[in-house]
């Protein structure tokens, strides 16, 4: 039978502890991505005639990479707007975004039957209305629904 000496033993926990450490190390950048910054909309949505409309609001936007190198998929999201008007939601920041030209597409599906389509740049701010006079219409798609 063959004793070990400590020293044995201490090289053996070392490389134990290398190990954990490597596997740690390894599987640490799965856990540690960086949080998307978001800014919230919100705001009353009016009809022409000045009355609170209530409705859907559905917001689309092209895949981009934030001013901050952060990629953002394409997609969409659906919300209701309450019937007082009020709605919210959390958009990333797109202005200075890749490529540029990047905008949000609302489109206000209101109660009455009034369907509205607008373009929107979103700041990094905290909080932005909903309707501020920020919404344009892009150069490209001026362009194209001035020949349809």
């Amino acid at each position: 039978m063959q004793k070990r000496s400590c020293k044995d033993r201490d090289c053996g926990l070392m490389r134990l502890a290398m190990a954990l450490m490597l596997v740690a190390l390894a599987l640490l950048p799965l856990g540690a991505t960086a949080q998307m910054t978001m800014t919230t909309v919100q705001g009353t949505v009016y009809r022409a005639d000045g009355t609170p409309a209530g409705g859907t609001l559905l917001i689309n936007w092209p895949a981009f990479t934030t001013a901050q190198n952060q990629a953002v998929a394409a997609g969409s999201l659906n919300t209701a707007i309450s019937a007082n008007g009020f709605v919210t939601v959390n958009l990333t920041p797109n202005a200075g975004a890749l490529p540029s030209g990047s905008y949000y597409t609302a489109t206000y599906h209101l109660n009455d039957g009034t369907v509205n389509q607008e373009y929107r740049r979103i700041d990094s701010a905290e909080l932005q209305p909903i309707f501020d006079g920020g919404f344009c219409e892009p150069a490209a798609a001026a362009v194209a629904s001035s020949q349809g």
